[in-house]
């Protein structure tokens, strides 16, 4: 098993809890992993790329959110998709919430699969798992706290903060060294300033 960058502990417990779904996909027999773009209507993560979640209710565990918001998002049935199990908590950037990341797959994803609510979400998109793979593709960048955190460029999308460290921990948990080069802290990038 490969080490991950440690996030720094927060030093005030989390007020809620919140479950996202990393949701594995096969495109036309490609696997990749299948991402948002909060619509300009959501409180949160407005213009960042995320994975399908939120807020858990005090009723449901980890896994019931994931699909529940997966399915107001996106319109996707939980019948569809395939939960493989959970990461550890990870602390918000804001120490809001304790986010339960859900590793799930959804076995071959068409367009017709997903409804999505445009109230929540301005675009979905799929990002195929031989992009994070290459070093190219690979970057970091330094926040104001100093948490260096990766950054994968993907065509037009740059996934950052904590969907991108979600997608290291996923990829590096998951492919092997000679498949996940793992060089993102070769190259650094300002999100401020790169268009």
């Amino acid at each position: 098993m490969r080490t991950l960058i440690p996030l720094p502990t927060q030093e005030k417990p989390a007020k809620a809890t919140a479950a996202i779904l990393v949701p594995l996909c096969r495109v036309n027999g490609i696997p990749s992993l299948l991402y948002t773009m909060p619509s300009n209507s959501m409180r949160l993560n407005t213009g960042y790329i995320s994975f399908p979640g939120g807020k858990c209710d005090p009723r449901e565990t980890a896994i019931q959110t994931a699909l529940r918001e997966t399915r107001e998002a996106l319109g996707i049935v939980p019948d569809k998709i395939n939960i493989w199990g959970q990461g550890p908590p990870i602390p918000s950037r804001t120490n809001e919430y304790m986010i339960n990341p859900v590793i799930g797959v959804i076995p071959e994803l068409k367009s017709s699969d997903m409804n999505i609510n445009i109230d929540k979400v301005a675009e979905a998109f799929t990002v195929p798992i031989q992009v994070f793979c290459n070093p190219q593709n690979q970057y970091y960048t330094q926040y104001s706290n100093g948490l260096l955190l990766p950054v994968f460029i993907a065509d037009e999308y740059k996934i950052c903060g904590i969907t991108a460290y979600v997608t290291h921990a996923f990829l590096t948990c998951t492919l092997s060294k000679d498949v996940y080069h793992n060089e993102w802290l070769k190259q650094k990038i300002d999100l401020h300033t790169s268009s």
